[in-house]
């Protein structure tokens, strides 16, 4: 039986040097849920998808679960902007 992945996901607003701060600081803070584990634990840096801007949370936060595997080495950003309020979602996905 293949296992489905879970996701680890943050949100912050600013520019992708600001998401690469947070994402530094995210890594140091322990898992609401598994306390023996830190955020985004195992993976060394964010990058950006390859485009760059989604109008909603919803259609950022599918191509995120396309585009992440457990085997990845750094988490996958995806910049929001609807006109409203701008904010990139950050996520990585961990075998279960």
């Amino acid at each position: 039986m293949k296992s489905t992945p879970r996701y680890q996901v943050n949100v912050c607003g600013g520019d992708f040097q600001h998401v690469r701060e947070c994402f530094r600081e995210w890594k140091t803070e322990t898992l609401i849920y598994r306390k023996d584990q830190k955020m985004f634990e195992g993976r060394n840096e964010v990058r950006p998808l390859e485009k760059r801007d989604y109008d909603n949370t919803e259609q950022a936060r599918k191509a995120l679960q396309n585009a992440c595997s457990p085997h990845d080495r750094y988490a996958l950003a995806a910049e929001v902007s609807n006109g409203e309020r701008d904010m990139w979602i950050v996520m990585a996905a961990y075998r279960e």
